[in-house]
């Protein structure tokens, strides 16, 4: 078996040694990473514009080649250590799950090695750094945080839809909720006046959180973008609008859904939003939300009428909030009839996606008029 020689050696570390740099400098910020195809590249060579990182895949590999063994290495001696590790032993661990991470979105033990040096150096509970604060420690939650978004966000394929990233994504944020308004405490020595009901603190607290909800929505979006039918990505956003309070702002999310008429997933999701907040019955009161709903779902049947006929997995949406109960008998018998209606036109367009509306349709019409309906759309990972 061929041995590496020392120019081998030296050409890998320098190269896992600009990457690591690259996110030690940005770890307080999102960033926009790119794996690049193979081409004849210097054998060290990265792209570094701004905030944005493109790495050749030979180079990723180089990296990786140097990255693993280091990773092991550091890890068994941090198992083996009664003591508590030094920040160079937790920086190594750092920087080496990284490269494993762009390399493997499913390494596992890279993900649990991040999640012991965080328990470790920020036990649940205490207060952590926020923005500038704690420059020196090679992690923070938020930093984490900043990371795990670059990741989910940038368009690396299987980044995008890694349950395992995901999952990581919710442990931080159910472990140090603090990142959901992450306000700066005060300056050592101050002290901070008592909250109390609307007051300039509790403004400050949920203007934050607001922020944070839009950052959340829009991550979600970004890897739903960046992989379409994304079931982990959809996962996620169930889970930070029913147990972190997340709202998203259905008009956009419909118009979302149009323009990926084919997205299952994503469909699924705004069917089973409107189908909780009907049986919840909180939003707009009564009548006024289903007429909001209404038209709502008239501009995505109208939509997929005119523009894009055929996409079984919107009319697997209608089949699940009319047959759901998202609308009263009234607002029913409306839809029904104008299928019918619709379903009774003759249309000048013979071509495969017309022919795909029509059998759609009358598939929803028949389960419709005999009081069936998808009370749930069937979404798998893909």
């Amino acid at each position: 078996m061929a041995t590496r020689s020392e120019g081998d050696e030296e050409v890998c570390r320098e190269v896992y040694a600009r990457i690591s740099g690259f996110f030690q400098s940005f770890r307080q910020q999102t960033v926009q990473i790119e794996l690049l195809p193979f081409y004849p590249v210097p054998p060290t060579h990265i792209f570094v514009e701004s905030t944005s990182l493109g790495i050749p895949k030979s180079s990723l590999w180089k990296a990786f080649r140097h990255a693993r063994p280091l990773f092991f290495s550091t890890l068994s001696a941090l198992s083996s250590s009664p003591t508590i590790p030094s920040t160079n032993i937790l920086l190594t661990l750092l920087n080496t799950s990284t490269i494993l991470l762009l390399h493997d979105s499913e390494h596992l033990t890279a993900i649990n090695a991040r999640k012991r040096v965080l328990i470790t150096l920020f036990p649940p509970g205490t207060p952590f750094p926020i923005g500038n604060r704690g420059q020196e420690l090679p992690i923070s939650p938020q930093g984490e945080y900043f990371f795990l978004t670059s990741l989910l966000t940038s368009p690396l394929h299987r980044h995008t839809k890694s349950p395992h990233l995901w999952n990581h994504r919710r442990w931080l944020i159910s472990t140090y909720p603090s990142l959901k308004h992450p306000i700066p405490p005060p300056p050592p020595g101050g002290t901070a006046p008592p909250s109390r009901p609307g007051t300039a603190d509790n403004s400050a607290l949920a203007k934050s959180f607001r922020r944070w909800c839009r950052k959340e929505v829009s991550t979600v979006l970004r890897a739903a973008e960046a992989h379409p039918k994304n079931y982990y990505a959809w996962t996620y956003a169930r889970w930070i609008v029913s147990s972190q309070g997340v709202p998203f702002n259905h008009e956009d999310l419909v118009s979302w859904c149009m323009k990926h008429p084919g997205d299952v997933s994503g469909w699924n999701f705004l069917a089973w939003l409107w189908t909780s907040e009907a049986l919840s019955s909180q939003g707009e009161p009564g009548e006024r939300r289903l007429g909001v709903r209404y038209n709502q779902l008239f501009s995505v049947l109208k939509y997929s009428h005119n523009t894009a006929p055929g996409h079984e997995a919107l009319w697997g949406f209608v089949r699940a909030v009319v047959g759901g109960g998202v609308f009263d008998e009234g607002y029913r018998r409306c839809i029904l009839e104008l299928l019918r209606g619709w379903d009774g036109e003759v249309s000048v367009r013979a071509v495969e996606d017309v022919v795909r509306e029509k059998m759609l349709l009358r598939e929803t019409v028949r389960g419709l008029e005999g009081g069936r309906g998808d009370s749930e759309m069937v979404d798998l990972p893909g």
